[in-house]
């Protein structure tokens, strides 16, 4: 061993580690025995182990225990590393945090490290001297320094810095510093600095809410100037951004008399005379260089080496990451990616699964941004998320050669299988699995997914599916909600999940319930609710700006969109479900509260990541009844044509109550009720039935705000006549025949093939509500978003009982699936291939001629039977009386359209 260099200020020199009894390694390399690590003083620990292989239970991995008897270890998962490795391993006893770094071997060192250089005063204060200096070099690696000042030693460090804070102002002072390694080795003593001597105490400092009120000092720049810079973020509970300066620190002398007030979030340097106390605010680009961001968006972003969690912060400085029970500082870094005011941390290690949150001025919150919950907490949870990828990975995606192909059905993943008479595995019922499980049957009739595959609809809707805030108990078994009350936008939800709290398998379950819906040839859609949050505190904590001054959504926590970065979360957390979850297209509950340019941003930023998908994006164009100070900007039915080319629909409304009038009772408003022959106003459902397209090819023309026809392309106009919202369309028919007092029950059940049948004969695209075709009931409930499995449950014996409802509904979807004249796909093609007539009183005639698609004709007849004169030649009736079991026939010269029934006739 070569021998240590003497001291060159010290006359003799302390052992400078000791075996320290509290804190010990244990894990694979020692057998889980007790390795007791090295002080290196201060609150760090050390140690270096080679990791082999693991052991039964798992792989290489470790804990540090404090006392060596299991009753305080961390972290609280073992920490795992690489096999055939070895790593210096740092704990830090105060924090708890640990970091590893792989080193050549464990070998003994009996080198010290070489002397680093002389250190430098990089800043000189009169409390306090920053030293610095270049930086030793070692065979395995220094583990630290020592620092003496006037020839005593009075630290240690584990950086080529440290800040000398027990000086006297106006005193003389010599540094010199000393390199250690893990090993105990200490390197000679380096030459010392020359004699530097503190500043005297100063007399002005800042104080605002940019340092939450507390004492910075300002620079003295010479004569009665002093300056300093500044970030503001916001304000506090007590007004907007704004500060004071303060002569000692302790309010006797501060100005000015009232707060100087600044705008936020902006960095200033502001300059103060002590002679005049006059004060300048100068905004500049930032105060010093930001460090850059390590992310390249918003969360958690895990790699096997580290992780880097960022928050978007306004308004505030004091954030935190908790990790694991481990509290870290998080940073502000520069603007990137279209990010701004982001605060950011990285932590070393593979963090997968681990446990997280973040503290914004003390106060909890989960991660906006994250991947995965505890349920029923404020944890979020790290995700490698290529853990959950499928093993064969995605299926084909069943083929869109138009968005105007779509036929779309409504359901919600508990009411689908819950029942008792589903088919559905008993462990799969109410689940995502329970969605797609294949086979299942009810009294000789198909029930599930084979159900879907044998009506033949495009694409399914899926009900909230991700993590959402009522019945957050899983044990609750019971609980119902329709899950419009949002807490994580990113998250599966847990209560839809065989295994709640194996995070990998219930993000992996979602994906396989996708990924059999395209094996089945069936698209998926997302019901989206980012207009509100399950409550304030899922984002205010952090800033106010997620929210609207205005309750626009009607739940009191409305999302404001127009701040650019909640807009920025909205598209990405869109884009993350397209593209980590394979999802086919977005319902958006109450898309009126936006703008449309936010909306057409999302959309155009979908369209171009994902160019060949053809994906649904529509939503409901209104608010939640409020009165809206941006009225014209917003997404109405008057403005969605606009941003037509962004691919954006809009449900249609006025098509809706058209054809069947009032959605809570069975009254029918002033010519409504086209599907009871109630006074029908035909003109509506004339321009429904061709796409709702302007009467002028120009999206720039203002229309009225509900002007019936809006659509500047047919795939804007989403046609329905029910949704999950108000009476279903069997309650409406039952509330409309007691009101008018009919009790023809074969009538009534006419009504329900007829308003559908003039949906799925309608330009645009149709939507059905989920057991339409079966004659769901809700016994009434106009509003079920919580009531229970018996009122919103689908119950299979009404296949048995409405076979024949079944079978129309059937029939006219494959009609539409086999007609392109049905699903023309464009403004021009409506315009010049559809002409509609309305020859008397309740009969609406749509003639299809041209545009490459076989002639069609369509009679929409809601009063008595009608006699309609055919162009010349040959006529095949497709579909009449509304009525699966009349077999089709040819006709020429004149057909004979039954009321309360669409006929369909291909020449």
């Amino acid at each position: 061993m070569r021998p240590i260099g003497t001291l060159l200020l010290l006359s003799a020199a302390a052992a400078p580690f000791a075996a320290s009894a509290d804190w010990y390694f244990r894990g694979t390399p020692n057998a889980w025995g007790t390795t007791a690590m090295t002080a290196m003083g201060g609150t760090l620990y050390q140690t270096c182990q080679s990791f082999t292989t693991g052991d039964a239970n798992g792989g290489p991995r470790f804990k540090i225990d404090r006392t060596g008897t299991w009753t305080e270890a961390y972290p609280s998962a073992d920490y795992g590393v690489s096999a055939n490795t070895s790593y210096t391993i740092k704990f830090y006893s105060d924090t708890h945090a640990i970091s590893v770094t792989p080193v050549a071997s464990c070998a003994p060192d009996t080198q010290p490290p070489t002397t680093p250089g002389v250190p430098t005063s990089s800043t000189v204060n009169y409390n306090s001297v920053a030293l610095s200096w270049t930086a030793s070099t070692d065979n395995v690696g220094v583990a630290g320094y020592k620092v003496a000042r006037n020839g005593a030693q009075i630290g240690t460090t584990t950086s080529p810095s440290f800040t000398d804070t027990t000086v006297a102002a106006s005193s003389a002072y010599s540094y010199a510093v000393a390199a250690f390694d893990a090993a105990g080795n200490v390197s000679p003593w380096s030459s010392s600095l020359a004699v530097v001597t503190p500043a005297a105490p100063p007399e002005w400092y800042f104080r605002g809410t940019a340092n939450a009120w507390g004492k910075t000092q300002m620079t003295a720049l010479g004569g009665t100037h002093y300056q300093t810079c500044q970030y503001f973020a916001g304000g506090d509970s007590g007004g907007g951004a704004r500060f004071k300066i303060d002569r000692y620190g302790d309010w006797t002398q501060a100005f000015p008399a009232t707060d100087y007030a600044v705008t936020s979030p902006k960095s200033y340097t502001i300059d103060f005379y002590s002679d005049t106390k006059a004060i300048t605010a100068t905004p500049v680009a930032s105060c010093g260089t930001l460090p850059a961001s390590e992310a390249t968006t918003l969360g958690a972003e895990w790699s096997a080496t580290k992780t880097v969690f960022s928050l978007w912060s306004p308004d505030k400085t004091d954030v935190k990451l908790v990790l694991d029970g481990v509290s870290y500082p998080m940073k502000r870094v520069a603007d990137f990616n279209g990010y701004s005011d982001v605060y950011q941390v990285s932590v070393a290690g593979n963090q997968h699964l681990k446990k997280y949150s973040f503290l914004v001025n003390g106060v909890s919150v989960r991660d906006p941004y994250g991947k995965m919950v505890e349920p029923n907490t404020n944890n979020n949870i790290v995700m490698d998320m290529s853990t959950s990828a499928l093993a064969t990975g995605w299926a084909a995606r069943p083929a869109l050669t138009n968005r105007e192909d779509a036929i779309i059905y409504e359901t919600h993943v508990r009411d689908f299988t819950i029942s008792a008479n589903s088919g559905v595995s008993a462990a799969n019922k109410g689940k995502f699995l329970g969605m797609v499980e294949a086979g299942t049957t009810f009294s000789g009739v198909k029930t599930g997914i084979d159900h879907l595959k044998e009506l033949g609809v495009t694409h399914v809707q899926l009900m909230p599916v991700y993590d959402f805030g009522s019945c957050p108990l899983v044990t609750d078994t019971a609980c119902y909600n329709w899950g419009y009350d949002p807490r994580n936008y990113n998250v599966p939800e847990e209560r839809y999940s065989l295994t709640p709290f194996d995070y990998v398998n219930r993000a992996k379950e979602f994906k396989q319930m996708v990924d059999a819906f395209h094996k089945a040839g069936i698209r998926v859609v997302m019901d989206v609710v980012y207009n509100h949050t399950f409550a304030k505190e899922m984002f205010d904590p952090i800033t106010s700006k997620y929210y609207t001054a205005t309750d626009l959504s009607g739940t009191g926590n409305s999302i404001d969109a127009d701040q650019p970065m909640v807009s920025r979360m909205i598209q990405d957390s869109l884009e993350y479900w397209a593209r980590e979850y394979n999802i086919d297209g977005f319902r958006f509950d109450l898309i009126g509260i936006f703008s449309y340019a936010e909306v057409q941003k999302w959309a155009d930023n979908l369209n171009t990541k994902f160019p060949d998908r053809n994906l649904l994006i529509y939503g409901e164009p209104w608010n939640g009844y409020a009165t809206d100070t941006k009225e014209a900007q917003r997404v109405r039915l008057g403005t969605i044509g606009r941003i037509w080319n962004s691919h954006v629909g809009v449900f249609n409304s006025k098509f809706r109550e058209a054809i069947k009038g009032q959605n809570d009772n069975g009254g029918c408003n002033a010519g409504d009720c086209f599907a009871f022959n109630a006074n029908p106003d035909t003109w509506r459902i004339q321009v429904g039935s061709r796409g709702a397209i302007r009467a002028t090819k120009d999206a720039n023309i203002t229309i009225d705000t509900w002007d019936p026809m809006f659509a500047m392309d047919p795939e804007q106009s989403i046609n329905y006549v029910s949704a999950h919202d108000n009476l279903t369309l069997r309650d409406k028919i039952l509330a409309w025949g007691t009101l008018n007092g009919v009790t023809n029950a074969s009538y009534l059940r006419r009504i329900q093939d007829f308003a559908n049948g003039v949906v799925l004969t309608a330009q645009g695209i149709p939507f059905l509500h989920g057991g339409e075709e079966l004659l769901r009931t809700k016994g009434g409930d106009a509003n079920s978003y919580k009531s229970p499995d018996s009122v919103n449950q689908i119950n299979w014996q009404w296949k048995v009982d409405n076979a024949d409802v079944f079978a129309y509904y059937k029939q006219m979807v494959n009609l539409r699936k086999a007609t392109p004249a049905l699903r023309l796909t464009s403004w021009d093609a409506i315009s010049s291939c559809v002409t509609t007539t309305r020859p008397r009183y309740g009969v609406v005639v749509n003639t299809i001629s041209g545009c490459g698609v076989t002639d069609t004709i369509v009679i929409e007849n809601s009063s008595d039977n009608y006699t309609h004169a055919l162009p010349a030649g040959t006529w095949t009736v497709k579909a009449e009386k509304s009525d699966a079991s009349v077999a089709p026939r040819t006709v020429s010269g004149t057909v004979v359209a039954e009321g309360t029934a669409v006929t369909v006739l291909t020449k």
